[in-house]
């Protein structure tokens, strides 16, 4: 461990000299492989993003440091990319991109009653509910996971919140610690302002007038983030407004998990048909640059 977080050691030589293949922070063996590659991301993102909303201090100082309002969809694909490439980058990629996320924190530091952006316990907040939130999307969506390798998920995720960091002793390393540290956390969370704000671009943010008006973007979006607010645990939505949870009421259980399997069995499908869209830029330069198949 260097300075608090989590040390990424090159691949050594091998026997004849020759540098094996860089698999990068987790490797193709690995649960995040199988989670991350999953259709279901994008859902899992949003989930995260409304969870993440209702901690007042995170979402105040996102709102404060933030450019969400004039490019909420660069906002959201900057999260995605480096979700996917800590997952399947190289070992010196992954390292770089932790660095530029910490430095980033670090210019804009929120230290309004002396809380920073970086503040290991915001930080373990975003974590937590980013890595809850893909695990139970793609189980809930039908990826087969047994206890054991959800477990294995969560204790691998504690690399990136070291990178990022957070002490990895302070970092939930399985599914029970990661429910218990939510449930934990309830007492102190609500949806302030700012959230309402940022929770409402994502509701509703802009699109191109072509795709506004002459495309089912808008009703397609919609239902991604109905659903993805319905995947909430109850306690979560009861924080969000009345109509929010009045249609997700609407919803039983049962439904939103056939939801998620549709949404996941088309998100197949459309990769079956689509070769381009297999897997992200970062997981198909991964496969490159170990040599597997697909």
């Amino acid at each position: 461990m260097v300075d608090g977080r989590l040390a990424v050691v090159a691949p050594a030589p091998g026997a004849q000299g020759a540098v094996p293949a860089d698999p990068g922070l987790f490797g193709p063996t690995s649960v995040t492989w199988r989670v991350h590659a999953d259709p279901l991301m994008a859902v899992g993102g949003l989930r995260a993003l409304l969870l993440q909303s209702l901690h007042p201090e995170a979402a105040e100082g996102f709102a404060a440091h933030s450019r969400y309002r004039d490019e909420p969809w660069s906002r959201l694909v900057r999260t995605a990319d480096f979700v996917a490439l800590t997952t399947f980058g190289s070992t010196e990629q992954v390292l770089r991109a932790a660095a530029h996320v910490r430095r980033a924190h670090d210019r804009a530091a929120s230290r309004d009653g002396g809380r920073r952006l970086d503040d290991p316990r915001l930080l373990l907040w975003v974590h937590c509910c980013l890595v809850d939130s893909m695990l139970h999307v793609v189980r809930r969506g039908g990826l087969r996971l047994d206890a054991a390798e959800a477990d294995r998920y969560v204790a691998e995720q504690v690399r990136v919140a070291a990178l990022l960091g957070v002490d990895p002793a302070h970092v939930p390393d399985d599914v029970a610690g990661l429910r218990g540290y939510l449930l934990d956390s309830r007492a102190s969370l609500r949806l302030c302002p700012a959230a309402r704000e940022a929770v409402a671009v994502v509701l509703a943010p802009p699109l191109p007038a072509l795709l506004e008006y002459a495309t089912p973007a808008r009703a397609g979006w919609s239902s991604l983030v109905g659903t993805a607010f319905a995947s909430l645990p109850g306690w979560a939505r009861a924080l969000f407004p009345a109509p929010w949870r009045a249609a997700a009421a609407v919803a039983p259980p049962a439904a939103v998990t056939s939801s998620l399997r549709a949404l996941r069995l088309a998100g197949h499908g459309v990769q079956a048909l689509v070769p381009a869209l297999r897997g992200s830029p970062h997981e198909r330069e991964a496969r490159r640059r170990l040599g597997l198949a697909g």
